[in-house]
């Protein structure tokens, strides 16, 4: 079992998190770890859906309406345009859009400007989880190069894993907490951090 200083502020939920997008994804994600009880800043670069996202307005059917109110209402659910929250933050998890490009690949980006702006922000001790769809090897080949330029030590000064987004928008049984996840990390330590983690949602 893990026991770093990171681990111990997910366990006890007062780890500061953010969710990079606030999309079908991202938002529900959000809501869930702050109605889990941790601190949560839902970034997005689109300030019109901040704004909206901050007034109590959801635009998501998995996100009712009283759930982001009673988030919002008790402060752990924060929606900014903010990039310099990351650095407050213990953990990031990046749910940015992958669309389809014409010849059928992922268009990866989002998935790269969110990268680059994560490792801008990043600190040590941070985990960082990528659940955007993408090809195998994106999180090894793309990410870990960027905070590996800033010096950073894999599985040591911080932690980098992969959680493939899974969810089904709009279906009433089966929300965020009950469909398990698949995580995958750079380390071992990297998964057990990430596991632990969703382990407090799902």
């Amino acid at each position: 079992m893990i026991h770093t200083a990171l681990s111990e502020r997910i366990r006890s939920t007062t780890a500061t998190l953010t969710v990079v997008g606030q999309g079908y994804v991202g938002l529900p994600l959000a809501v869930e770890f702050a109605r889990a009880g941790f601190a949560v800043y839902g970034f997005d670069r689109d300030p019109d859906r901040v704004v909206a996202l901050a007034s109590g307005s959801s635009h998501s059917p998995d996100v009712p309406a009283a759930d982001l109110a009673a988030v919002l209402e008790s402060g752990r659910y924060r929606p900014t345009t903010e990039p310099m929250n990351i650095e407050r933050s213990d953990v990031v998890i990046i749910c940015v859009p992958t669309p389809l490009r014409k010849s059928k690949d992922p268009d990866i980006s989002y998935v790269l400007d969110a990268g680059q702006q994560v490792a801008s922000h990043f600190r040590r001790g941070q985990l960082v989880v990528l659940e955007s769809t993408t090809y195998p090897g994106t999180t090894e080949e793309l990410l870990l190069p960027m905070f590996e330029a800033r010096g950073a030590s894999v599985g040591e000064g911080f932690f980098l894993a992969f959680s493939p987004e899974r969810i089904d928008p709009g279906n009433p049984a089966f929300k965020v907490g009950r469909i398990p996840k698949v995580v995958g990390g750079v380390t071992r330590a990297c998964t057990e951090h990430a596991a632990l983690l969703y382990r407090q949602i799902i």
